[in-house]
């Protein structure tokens, strides 16, 4: 016979504070990966953007055509930003690194007036630089416009496999997140299986059952997105300081982006898990509860 004095058993509670650890260590994960793919997007249009596209000027232009024609140059839709060299600076340029004056040797300047465009990264391409090619050498302003053909073809094919391959890496690890995610939701909802029968056996609605865990999850996933995005903020910043600074947040908007990215995937991942496992709960037997 049991004593008066016997405590009962307490009652099993969800091990929410082991899930919001779990989630947000997998969101901490793919916000790194997220980080990663922006610096790499990033660092390849920079590569575009800065590459140099010649053009030689006629010899025919004087210097108020070579302004005008610049000024409409600039206005191109396809034009990031241009740089006119005029024929004397250039054999400035050449002199200091050949290291003697060639102009008394050979008695004239060869060197042409020049403009050098960098392109938005969009027409970093050979594609696009062909027909702007064409479009430039139409005018009758230019003579010739020079380019490395080689580096903007594997600038491009660098670009396109970096891409493709983030994005596969990308949809593998959410798909391995949200197994992980769910099995641990699974488990922390697995001590609450005969509440949730309970309050079935006295009448209450599938709704009203699920609302107050779904609810939860809702939190726990916001909890857990807001813990990894913090944890990611501070891991960038420790290495900015102690390792290398590459600017990672220098815009804060990458930043917010990779946030909210992780706030959507936690939230509905956690919510998704939690909705199915209770109307598991619901549908199983007495018996297979044991």
């Amino acid at each position: 016979m049991s004593s008066p004095q016997q405590k009962r058993p307490k009652k099993s509670r969800p091990t929410y504070m082991t899930s919001i650890v779990s989630i947000s260590l997998i969101l901490l994960v793919l916000g790194l990966i997220g980080t990663f793919f922006i610096q790499s997007t990033r660092l390849t249009q920079s590569v575009k953007e800065n590459m140099a596209v010649q053009l030689v000027l006629m010899e025919s232009l004087n210097e108020s055509d070579r302004l005008q024609y610049a000024k409409q140059l600039g206005a191109e839709v396809f034009v990031k930003d241009l740089e006119q060299v005029s024929k004397k600076a250039a054999a400035e340029l050449m002199i200091e690194d050949l290291g003697e004056d060639f102009i008394s040797t050979i008695g004239y300047n060869p060197l042409p007036d020049a403009i050098i465009l960098h392109l938005n990264a969009a027409y970093s391409n050979n594609d696009s630089l062909a027909w702007i090619k064409d479009e430039i050498l139409a005018t009758k302003n230019v003579s010739a416009v020079n380019y490395d053909e080689n580096l903007t073809e594997n600038i491009t094919k660098f670009s396109a496999n970096v891409l493709i391959g983030m994005l596969i890496f990308l949809a593998l690890l959410i798909l391995v997140s949200f197994i992980i995610i769910d099995n641990t939701i699974r488990l922390a909802m697995f001590s609450q299986r005969f509440t949730i029968r309970s309050m079935q056996l006295v009448g209450a609605k599938k709704w009203f059952i699920t609302k107050p865990f779904v609810l939860r999850a809702i939190f726990n996933g916001f909890l857990s997105a807001m813990l990894a995005s913090l944890l990611l903020l501070l891991g960038v910043y420790l290495f900015e300081k102690y390792v290398i600074n590459l600017n990672v947040f220098s815009n804060y908007l990458d930043f917010a982006m990779i946030g909210a990215s992780l706030i959507i995937v936690g939230v509905v991942i956690s919510l998704i898990s939690t909705y199915f496992v209770v109307r598991k709960y619901l549908r199983m037997k007495l018996d297979d509860l044991y």
